[in-house]
């Protein structure tokens, strides 16, 4: 399973709480600043115990709507930047842009050209202008517009990642640059104020349109709520200062005062998990539910005993699951990993081989896994014929992948097609 988060949340959280290494993280939260006070209706839709949110009111929002736990841990990308004490460069210079970014499914519609001319009058204290560019925009080459105009274009990257690099590259960026600005108010400004770089609202107001996310409406701006009024206003400009009203809005919509600490979060986490496996044990005590209700506890049992590491229930809830329905090929695929670590391969080759066998569909990277693993096995088992075969069955789910082809040199190598050094083959993770 990936172990990536949007913006890297996850290793942040996991840094600033000390949380123990590989140990699953149970907990739903904000990825960023928003303007509605009411939860994102994908938040409410969680099956986590315990939710994690940006401030005081996003807190009194999401209480009113749902029964599950929630509590401040305030902004992540903030804890990060004061576990390093990253500041502003003492000769930063110049206007970094951050321009509304669309989604995969949702496009920031704005006359480009039009802002790239306001931003290119704006006065020469604030010049050089870089722009930074959300990676969906540049998935969109929405770029090719700024670079007409001679701005120079960074990015934080891709915003799925397992560690800092997004967060890490963020802050290089705005750490350079003497003040900020947008044509909307979003976590950037926050970011940007909480480290002493004046940021200011600058061009008419973006319309977002929805091209297929069934939570969101299918036209939105950050106008339609209060907040969003509030926070515009607030950050009208072309400004060189930061007021203190300013300061105290930013800390308060980031929770600075009022988070938890990385030792209270640690404890506050530990506690719900051990709630959280205490209350899915139960449920599957009570022999009530429906089949695929069970089936899914199974799931999150055995997904948390094998980040945890206790075997013992990590087999024992895989083999639970078969007592509600005919093995799924995704526990055939948890027992075939459990039985090849424990190097007993002939085992592993049955479950694994049994999971390729079963009637359900299975996706591309199902069919990557359940091959390469058994291409581990079969080495394992001093059979590179088979080893081969089903490494090449796994080369066609998933063309490219850097793990089959190292195990397609080696095993062509122990094959005597090519040369005769031996590297150990690669597994999946």
């Amino acid at each position: 399973m990936s172990g990536n988060s949007i913006y890297g949340y996850n290793a942040i959280i996991r840094e600033y709480a000390d949380y123990p290494p590989g140990l699953r993280l149970l907990f739903a939260g904000e990825h960023g600043w928003g303007a509605a006070t009411e939860p994102n209706t994908c938040d409410l839709l969680t099956q986590e115990p315990l939710m994690l949110v940006l401030n005081r009111r996003r807190l009194q929002g999401w209480k009113e709507k749902s029964s599950i736990p929630a509590v401040i841990i305030g902004a992540p990308f903030v804890h990060y930047r004061k576990l390093r004490l990253i500041e502003k460069d003492i000769d930063a210079n110049g206007t970094v842009a951050f321009p509304t970014h669309a989604t995969e499914l949702m496009d920031a519609v704005f006359d480009i050209d039009e802002y790239c001319k306001q931003l290119k009058s704006l006065p020469s204290e604030f010049h050089p202008i870089t722009i930074c560019l959300h990676a969906d925009d540049l998935a969109r080459k929405k770029d090719v517009i700024y670079k007409k105009y001679g701005f120079d274009i960074v990015t934080a990257g891709p915003k799925y990642v397992p560690g800092f690099e997004f967060v890490q590259k963020f802050y290089e960026i705005l750490r350079t640059h003497k003040y900020a600005t947008s044509n909307q108010v979003g976590s950037y400004s926050f970011y940007a104020v909480e480290m002493n770089i004046p940021f200011f609202i600058l061009g008419e107001p973006v319309d977002m349109l929805n091209s297929g996310d069934i939570t969101m409406p299918p036209k939105y701006s950050i106008l339609d709520h209060p907040m969003g009024v509030f926070a515009t206003a607030m950050f009208q400009g072309p400004t060189q200062v930061i007021s203190e009203e300013q300061k105290k809005f930013v800390e308060e919509e980031l929770g600075v005062h009022d988070c938890l600490s990385g030792p209270e979060l640690r404890q506050l986490l530990l506690e719900s998990n051990n709630r959280a496996i205490q209350a899915y044990q139960e449920f599957l005590q009570t022999g009530q539910g429906k089949v695929e209700e069970k089936i899914a506890t199974c799931r999150k049992l055995v997904n948390y005993f094998q980040s945890s590491g206790e075997k013992d229930k990590l087999l024992q809830y895989i083999l639970k699951s078969f007592e509600y329905a005919i093995p799924r090929a995704e526990y055939c695929c948890q027992l075939g990993y459990y039985f090849l670590n424990a190097k007993q391969y002939e085992q592993g080759v049955f479950w694994y081989k049994l999971a390729t066998q079963l009637e359900e569909p299975i996706s591309n990277s199902m069919t990557y896994i359940l091959n390469i693993q058994l291409c581990v096995c079969y080495d394992r088992l001093g059979k590179p014929e088979l080893a081969y075969k089903h490494n090449e069955i796994a080369r066609n789910a998933c063309p490219g992948d850097s793990q089959v082809l190292h195990n397609k040199k080696y095993l062509e190598r122990m094959l005597g097609i090519g040369s005769p050094e031996k590297k150990e083959i690669v597994q999946e993770k």
